[in-house]
């Protein structure tokens, strides 16, 4: 004869371990759709048109890079290099405060989903420091990457200025 007492502490145990494990996925999947990241398809980037500015003699210049978002997530454009190049650049934009304009450093510069973004002085462009003489025509690579950790190339050709 079997008895018909509770079930022994051992099979409640077992039975627990996937019932939390569920209840902890359904609390991540929650969370994921909640973020508004579930379902939509992430950034792809292309670049639509990018030029460098020819520099005058050892000066500083700046390169415009445009880029389209077709995709469904928002993308930030953390840093630029040029590694042909060897030169230091960086993401910036012009602002005038007190009748003066000057240069600010950019953290990131975002693309929308959908959208696109044309690099002008006021947007965002990319500096470049002390480059090497580079004539008109010439292409130069240049490196983007996103703060997701994606990688784009693209060549820019050098352009005179009002290019």
């Amino acid at each position: 004869m079997t008895s018909a007492s509770a079930d022994p502490p051992g099979n409640r145990a077992a039975v627990m371990v996937p019932v939390a494990a569920c209840a902890v996925t359904l609390a991540l999947l929650t969370a994921y759709v909640a973020s508004g990241a579930a379902g939509a398809p992430p950034a792809e980037i292309t670049v639509t048109r990018a030029r460098l500015i020819q520099p005058l003699k050892a000066r500083d210049t700046v390169a415009y890079i445009d880029l389209r978002n077709t995709g469904g997530q928002d993308a930030t454009l953390v840093t630029v290099t040029a590694p042909v190049l060897g030169v230091p650049t960086m993401l910036a934009r012009d602002v005038e405060s007190d009748g003066a304009g000057r240069m600010e450093e950019l953290s990131g510069l975002k693309v929308p989903a959908g959208g696109e973004v044309r690099m002008s002085p006021g947007t965002g462009d990319v500096m470049v420091e002390s480059p090497p003489p580079l004539e008109l025509g010439e292409r130069v690579e240049f490196v983007l990457r996103f703060s997701d950790g994606t990688t784009v190339r693209t060549q820019a050709v050098v352009v005179g200025p009002g290019g």
